[in-house]
């Protein structure tokens, strides 16, 4: 499914040099593209919460 995905995405981007050229530098790299800091989830998580926590009565 991600090789499907990646496929559409290459031919959407043929229309924007910029995105072309960054999802063919994505391409060449077999690891880094999507990669997050370890507490990324963490701290997103804990944003989500303290969200919802501010929005309980009292």
């Amino acid at each position: 499914m991600f090789a499907a995905t990646m496929k559409e995405a290459v031919e959407v981007a043929g229309r924007f040099p910029r995105l072309r050229s960054r999802i063919e530098a994505a391409g060449a790299e077999s690891t880094g593209y999507a990669d997050a800091p370890d507490d990324t989830f963490a701290y997103g998580l804990t944003a989500l919460l303290d969200g919802l926590t501010a929005r309980l009565p009292g």
